[in-house]
């Protein structure tokens, strides 16, 4: 069979049409269940005009809506293009100008967001309106065939568009394919203990590749997918013991939110095989913490490009590499390259590079960019590290000074590019501070007007409406002296940030 997203659904269902396969709030969904609403979302988007290439964008929190349409886009030979819903209007607005869809599908919550935007023609569609309600998203399924849409996509066509922030600070669309699809689904599942009939908990975003790259693997591994709405750690604690979760992954945010709850301690976790954890450093305290429940947590690292996974610690090595990123997956290459590209020996410090077939197809309608990722074969990540005499990974640094808060991506280009426009401020930079909670806050280190005084409050409420709320700055130094640039004018992150690691304290 060849790879095509969309006929795994349906062979799924035709292999194990009775199994379950989707559990999100008051819905339980069979592989049949699931391919037919994919089967009628799909009839949905073609009555609009969808065709192969077209974008179909969503503004969703996490359901069944969202992995039906994920499907229909496959069946159709469409794209998905999954909106963070913690952005600002503005944000939204360039991601949609950008990605120019064929129309878009959103949740009644998103709707203020929706309406400060001038759609001008794109057609937008409410999930969980009433049916007899204007633009009601139901409305269209309801009216839809649910037989096979009959094409087939070819294995590069392009199937997901993440968009993903530069350092300059403009949002840049990561294309994936149905190959690259199915390989991040396929490296996964032959590097960790996936087995038919596991329930796995997801309770990232699916507008996060660390969402998204799990929307393939329960399909093609014949499990079922636990999808909460939001993440709420009481919840999570007591699906893991009705639904008898045996896996999921997270941010290190989550699992303090899951360690710090009432509940934690006397918790039924005894399903539970191993949590992956990423999108940030993980805390040796916080495994070791987990380990004394009788759960291993693997450090994995990756991103976007890569669609999800480069690396994880083994489940056999949890304690004992706490603090390592681990090996590469079982389909996947990893290299740390030094100036002029060629491979570091183990303790050597270099930029971490990664070569495998889930790497990303490119930038949306930005091959300079695209081009400037990649040496050769290898994916160039701008991430520091080194790995051991083992091959296991450790992280050193982030050469594009990226913040990494709760899971999120910050980039302080992005915030210093608003910061500019205030008027109290003369000039202004962004760094990231640790912090036991998030794992790292935006800090902004600001030289203010002469005559004008400026505070974090001030600060942030400047920010707010212009960034998404985990983007505004937590931390403040207001510097007495310019910024320290060097001799092109360019900001010196390093002193800046020993500047604001010897004052936050003080703000």
């Amino acid at each position: 069979m060849e790879i095509d997203i969309g006929r795994f659904l349906a062979k799924r269902a035709l292999l194990d049409g009775g199994r379950p396969a989707l559990i999100a709030g008051e819905t339980r969904l069979s592989f049949a269940g699931l391919n037919e609403a994919a089967n009628r979302a799909a009839g949905a988007l073609r009555r609009q005009g969808v065709k192969r290439g077209d974008r179909v964008a969503v503004l969703l929190r996490n359901g069944a809506d969202y992995v039906a349409l994920y499907y229909a886009a496959a069946k159709l030979g469409a794209i998905l293009c999954g909106i963070n819903w913690r952005l600002a209007a503005p944000e939204v607005a360039y991601i949609l100008a950008d990605a120019e869809p064929k129309l878009i599908v959103y949740d009644l919550d998103f709707a203020p967001t929706v309406d400060a935007l001038s759609f001008g023609a794109l057609p937008a569609f409410a999930a969980g309106a009433e049916p007899g309600a204007r633009r009601a998203f139901e409305a269209l399924l309801s009216a839809a065939p649910a037989d096979e849409p009959g094409f087939s996509a070819a294995p590069d066509d392009p199937l997901v568009l993440v968009y993903t922030s530069g350092t300059t600070g403009r949002p840049k669309g990561a294309v994936l394919t149905h190959r690259q699809m199915f390989w991040v689904s396929a490296t996964m599942a032959a590097t960790h203990d996936y087995a038919p009939g596991d329930v796995n908990l997801v309770p990232t975003p699916l507008f996060h590749v660390g969402g998204l790259s799990f929307a393939t693997l329960f399909v093609h591994m014949g499990a079922t997918l636990l999808l909460p709405r939001a993440f709420e750690p009481g919840a999570v604690l007591q699906f893991v013991a009705s639904e008898k979760v045996a896996h999921f992954f997270a941010v290190p945010a989550m699992l303090r939110a899951l360690l710090e709850h009432a509940d934690f301690a006397r918790a039924d976790l005894a399903s539970l095989r191993w949590i992956l954890c990423g999108g940030a450093p993980v805390p040796p305290a916080l495994i070791a913490a987990f380990a004394a429940r009788g759960v291993p947590v693997l450090q994995t690292y990756g991103a976007t490009e890569t669609a999800g996974p480069a690396t994880a610690v083994d489940h056999d090595h949890a304690l004992e590499k706490a603090g390592s990123a681990g090996l590469p997956y079982f389909h996947t290459d990893l290299r740390i390259a030094g100036k002029g590209g060629a491979e570091l020996p183990a303790g050597e410090i270099g930029e971490v590079q990664v070569r495998a077939p889930h790497l990303f197809a490119g930038y949306w309608r930005n091959p300079e960019a695209t081009a400037a990722a990649f040496a050769g074969d290898w994916l160039k990540t701008g991430d520091l590290g080194q790995r051991d005499a083992e091959g296991y990974l450790y992280i050193v640094d982030r050469a594009k000074d990226v913040v990494i808060s709760g899971g999120e991506n910050v980039y302080p280009a992005e915030i210093e590019a608003v910061l500019a426009a205030n008027p109290a401020i003369v000039e202004a930079a962004v760094v990231g501070l640790a912090d036991p909670e998030w794992g790292e806050v935006p800090c902004a280190v600001v030289v203010a007007r002469p005559g004008e005084t400026v505070t974090l409050e001030g600060i942030r409420e400047f920010c707010a409406g212009k960034l998404a709320r985990f983007k505004l700055p937590r931390r403040l130094v207001v510097s007495a002296v310019p910024l320290p640039r060097n001799a092109t004018g360019k900001l010196l992150k390093a002193e800046i940030r020993g500047l604001a690691q010897t004052y936050s304290g003080r703000t």
